[in-house]
């Protein structure tokens, strides 16, 4: 082999490392520069993000940047750093290979320039919880977006709904709390056949919620929450199997739960209060993960089904103000760690279930204005975790158990309007928490103790026509000086 053949064989791999060598070292001046400049724009407000920022260092080691293998920037990472200015999109939508730009949970302000149509490689555009203003710029070039946070971002006007017929990718998307300007139920979202998380909660968005959500069938976390949505729940979001997180308060929904709610069997928390809905709950019987349930203020009927008794996980359970009957499950609560119970306003009957403290955790007892009746069960005389016990305007009678009286923790006590008997302990201790102290309409009978002059925080007392000597000692009305009513 002549050394000239030799020569050039060994040439050609050091001209391919001298071309890479030169491609790669000037990626770097090229990207410094956005990078600069972003930090011009921002550094004001914390200047010790920035402060590995400086050309004598690699593009790649400044804080908050990750690059890919060949040293181009890929990530931009600086949520929750109290950072605000307008951000330069001019520049960094120069940064060819950019994938995630997060940046949520600052103060960032002005708005969001056109030049963001630039950025074709964005993945994941995260500027939630923000201050911008203005309207989002149309978002069709970023096709490659697979999560997009803009809640509670600062933005108005309208949102540029058609972009989303592009980005099909899309499996996360959150633009709640953003108060556009109104329109119905953007149709587009309706083919991101990707999305796993669809929070749209609070937007301006009115009309019906149409049917196709259906076919949405990867979603776990649904959020259409504080809109104008009228008619009623679509009959195909039954298909949501997938589905652990629904929540559709305070609409105007009218009409059913759907035919088929039951096949729901993931679903852990359901809220769809403060609507018109009507009609029986029967198929909650089947949510067996429910660990929240709150459907107050609507107009639901029939009974609460016997099984939720048997539901170990639910914790919260709300529906006051509906049009419920019968006796609520007397196993409720009792497997559970049970937090808070609000069934006041229906036309419910029976004893109070003895068990949902047992696990004692329980913080609110709420069942004002039913027809409850029998006692409060012994065991709540345990119920250590309790701060608010209002059972007012029932049919409840009997002694009231000791141990409620030495509740430490309550700051509202309410048995008025039944028929409770027996005497106000003179050991009543009562913690200095309690706000609002109603027992009238009762037929207690004896002297206030003394203790309740450890109540400096109460606003609300009323014990009247019960037999109790003395009702306003001098002592009470002089150490009782936030007192608004009695």
């Amino acid at each position: 082999m002549s050394a000239d053949h030799f020569f050039r064989r060994g040439l050609r791999p050091l001209l391919v490392f001298l071309i890479f060598f030169s491609l790669t070292s000037f990626s770097k001046p090229d990207e410094l520069q956005p990078l600069l400049e972003f930090k011009s724009a921002l550094q004001k407000s914390n200047p010790n993000v920035f402060s590995s920022w400086t050309p004598g260092n690699s593009t790649c080691s400044f804080s908050g940047i990750v690059c890919n293998s060949n040293g181009f920037v890929t990530e931009i990472n600086l949520p929750q750093q109290n950072l605000s200015g307008v951000l330069p999109f001019d520049s960094i939508c120069k940064l060819q290979a950019l994938e995630k730009l997060s940046l949520g949970f600052n103060f960032l302000h002005g708005g969001i320039s056109e030049d963001l149509k630039n950025c074709t490689s964005l993945q994941q555009l995260d500027l939630g919880v923000n201050s911008f203003s203005g309207e989002v710029p149309d978002l069709s070039s970023l096709g490659k977006l697979k999560l997009l946070s803009l809640n509670t971002s600062g933005f108005s006007g309208q949102f540029p709904w058609r972009s989303l017929k592009n980005l099909t990718s899309l499996t996360f998307s959150s633009l709640g709390d953003i108060v556009f300007e109104e329109s119905p139920f953007p149709v587009e979202v309706l083919k991101l056949e990707k999305l796993y998380w669809l929070y749209l909660s609070n937007c301006s968005l009115g009309g019906r919620i149409p049917e196709g959500l259906g076919n949405l069938t990867l979603l776990e976390n649904l959020e259409l929450a504080y809109n104008q949505f009228s008619g009623e729940i679509p009959s195909d979001i039954v298909k949501l199997k997938n589905l652990w997180q629904l929540e559709l308060y305070f609409n105007f929904l009218t009409g059913t739960l759907p035919v088929g709610f039951g096949n729901l069997t993931s679903l852990v928390n359901f809220d769809a209060s403060g609507n018109s809905l009507q009609g029986n709950i029967s198929e909650m019987r089947l949510l067996k993960n429910i660990a929240s349930l709150q459907l107050y203020d609507n107009q639901f009927t029939g009974e609460i089904p016997e099984e939720l008794g048997e539901f170990n996980k639910l914790v919260n359970f709300s529906i006051f103000r509906n049009k419920f009957t019968g006796p609520l499950p007397q196993k409720l609560g009792s497997g559970a760690n049970f937090v808070l119970i609000d069934a006041s306003d229906n036309f419910l009957t029976g004893p109070i279930p003895p068990d949902m403290c047992k696990n004692g955790k329980m913080i609110y007892l709420l069942l004002i204005q039913n027809g409850f009746t029998g006692g409060i069960p012994e065991n709540y005389a345990n119920c250590s975790s309790l701060q608010r016990l209002r059972v007012s305007n029932n049919s409840l009678s009997g002694v009231v158990p000791a141990g409620i009286w030495r509740l430490s923790n309550l700051s509202a006590i309410d048995l008025a309007m039944n028929n409770f008997e027996g005497t106000i302990p003179k050991t009543w201790a009562i913690g200095s928490s309690l706000v609002m102290i109603a027992l009238s309409e009762n037929q207690f009978q004896g002297q206030l103790p003394r203790s309740m002059a450890n109540c400096t925080m109460l606003e609300y007392l009323n014990i009247g026509k019960n037999q109790i000597n003395d009702t306003f000692p001098s002592w009470l009305v002089c150490n009782l000086n936030s007192l608004g009513s009695t």
